[in-house]
């Protein structure tokens, strides 16, 4: 069974991939624009995730790239490898960032084709520095009491990236972090051993997917 804030966050998170450029602004108009681009792009992903006409692979391959667009991969994938992104070869980093993108592209997927249809609706935003906000959503079913979820968002030269999801105050991003510290401890900071256990991870993934 998949926890159900784990499973909110993943709606969600498809919900915010799709990447959209709002208008370029001044600093203060940040929040304004992380939040129109978040609920412009849950309305757009959540009719795809509705689209009955679409097969389960042509759902997965459009949630896919929507993730990518729209989710800084790379920093996050460097940051929930930790001070063990700085032990490694140029050659052991590419690998891992490769296997790491697919990895969570995989575990979307999974968690994607079990959405139920949850509504979605932004009730505030924050600063989150000069060049980034905080989006606060709401998250469930009709008649329940909705689930909330922060996106952590970052003004790009082009557009906007979603860098965490914060779901009831738990950062999915140092959620992360701290599982892939426990895989490298137990196998004395060894990143290719890491990378080789996703791969392994990504072959179950597309069974379920």
């Amino acid at each position: 069974m998949i926890d159900r804030r784990i499973f909110l966050a993943s709606a969600a998170s498809a919900a915010l991939g799709l990447l959209v450029a709002p208008r370029a602004g001044r600093a203060e108009d940040i929040p304004a624009a992380a939040s129109e681009f978040v609920s412009q792009l849950a309305e757009r992903v959540i009719r795809i995730l509705k689209d009955k006409s679409l097969s389960k692979d042509d759902r997965v391959k459009a949630l896919a790239a929507i993730f990518l667009d729209g989710f800084d991969v790379r920093a996050i994938g460097l940051f929930v490898l930790g001070v063990y992104g700085r032990r490694v070869s140029d050659s052991e980093r590419d690998a891992y960032l490769d296997v790491f993108k697919e990895y969570v592209v995989q575990t979307y997927a999974v968690r994607f084709n079990s959405y139920a249809g949850e509504s979605f609706h932004v009730s505030k935003t924050g600063p989150d520095g000069e060049a980034g906000a905080w989006v606060t959503s709401g998250i469930g079913k009709t008649g329940e009491e909705p689930t909330e979820v922060q996106w952590r968002v970052r003004k790009e030269q082009v557009g906007y990236k979603i860098i965490d999801v914060v779901v009831e105050g738990v950062s999915l991003l140092v959620t992360q972090r701290s599982e892939f510290s426990s895989v490298l401890q137990r196998n004395n900071g060894n990143v290719t051993s890491l990378t080789e256990l996703m791969r392994d991870k990504i072959v179950e993934l597309r069974q379920k997917s």
